[in-house]
């Protein structure tokens, strides 16, 4: 076996062995709805072996208690590189990067090759058999590939985008899994559309959530308000990875227009990614700073989300949208981009408002809302008469895994 990173503690002796392949590059959407499912598992008495091809410590505190961490990697450096395998402190040299574009464009699919040849020359791959195999990452990563590595009977894998590209990975899924979970209608309806073969192995599965625990969680302590700061201030908060596809410059430019239009608002973004530097540019540019604010990735961001007036999220593109879910959960309203994961979230009007990626539009609605204390109280009050329980049903992944 791999590099055990934390000691199992078993269940009874005829729990079902599971592998689970997942990376995490930071504390995102994905990585809390993963480790909510390996607590699931857990808790139906599964043996749980979590494979990663990353380090652990930017998530060492979602881990469950009970599951075995294996540190998947390659036998060489030139492997590793292919296969997006390389630890910290290693930088592929120059020629590297020329091969692996020049296999990109001669073959037309993007990593496969490099992926072929990465998953023959993997290490540290769990002994199996198992009973299972999930790959929770799903499209074009070298975690599927992982996954068809490892012995096991069946295999499921994840759809967690519309924007569907398995150029990577299609043969992959064709050839070794039996069932791909879409977190949402619309990941569904955009696989079936894009890959009509993968059709017919496709189930709806939504994202495990722990509506008692998020609402536990938001209220800890947090950090005292700065000296100085307004009480009467609009707070305006967005929790998600700073990624293109989370469209913050759009946010920032939103931003721009409330302030022009003489809202009196802090914007806080909880998060990390690698927009981080070119966001803070055009935040310093536009005159944003101390209004709109990049926190950084925080263990527990519910606390702040708790004590924001509305939630925004101007994403270009979401599966399902885990955080604007969990702020509805807390009871605050949310303004997003009007795109279809979203719709099948948020009812306009009336928990919250679907927009057009425009910044008039946008600034619009958050203007409304700051302006309407009692629209965001009406909003606040259909929330707290959501059915939580119907949105929890995990029932799918347990029929698949025969629990």
């Amino acid at each position: 076996m791999g590099e055990v990173v934390n000691k199992p503690t078993y269940p009874a002796e005829q729990a079902k062995r599971i592998a689970v392949c997942g990376h995490h590059e930071a504390r995102g959407g994905a990585e809390v709805a993963l480790f909510r499912m390996l607590t699931l598992l857990r808790r139906r008495g599964c043996d749980i072996v979590f494979v990663t091809k990353n380090n652990t410590d930017v998530i060492e505190d979602l881990i469950p208690e009970g599951v075995t961490v294996v540190r998947v990697s390659a036998d060489s450096r030139w492997s590793r590189f292919l296969g997006t395998l390389l630890g910290k402190g290693e930088r592929p040299r120059w020629w590297m990067r020329v091969v692996r574009k020049t296999l990109h464009v001669l073959s037309g699919k993007r990593h496969y090759w490099a992926f072929e040849y990465a998953g023959r020359h993997l290490t540290g791959l769990p002994k199996g058999p198992f009973d299972a195999v999930l790959d929770f990452e799903g499209y074009s990563c070298i975690d599927t590939v992982i996954g068809s590595r490892i012995s096991a009977p069946i295999r499921a894998t994840w759809i967690h985008t519309e924007e569907v590209d398995l150029s990577a990975t299609y043969s992959y899924f064709l050839r070794y899994y039996d069932r791909i979970f879409c977190v949402s209608q619309t990941a569904q309806v955009a696989l079936s559309a894009r890959y009509p073969r993968l059709a017919d192995r496709s189930r709806m599965l939504f994202t495990p959530i722990d509506v008692d625990l998020i609402r536990r969680r938001s209220m800890a302590d947090v950090s005292p308000e700065p000296q100085g700061t307004d009480p009467s201030v609009f707070r305006i908060v967005t929790v998600c990875r700073l990624s293109q596809e989370k469209n913050l410059e759009l946010s920032v430019h939103v931003a721009a227009t409330l302030r022009d239009r003489g809202l009196n608002f802090l914007w806080e973004v909880f998060g990390e990614g690698v927009e981080r530097t070119g966001l803070q540019t055009l935040i310093d540019r536009l005159g944003l700073t101390g209004r709109f604010v990049l926190r950084g990735a925080v263990s527990n961001p519910y606390p702040y989300m708790k004590r924001a007036d509305i939630y925004v999220q101007t994403s270009k593109h979401e599966g399902f949208g885990l955080t604007v879910q969990e702020a509805k959960i807390l009871g605050i309203p949310v303004v997003v981009t009007d795109i279809p994961a979203f719709r099948e979230q948020i009812v306009d009007g009336q928990t919250g408002f679907l927009r057009p990626a425009d910044v008039e539009a946008l600034a619009d609605a958050i203007i409304r809302l700051a302006r309407h204390p009692e629209e965001r109280r009406r909003m606040a009050e259909n929330l707290a008469k959501v059915d939580w329980d119907g949105q929890q049903d995990m029932s799918p992944l347990y029929e698949f895994l025969g629990l």
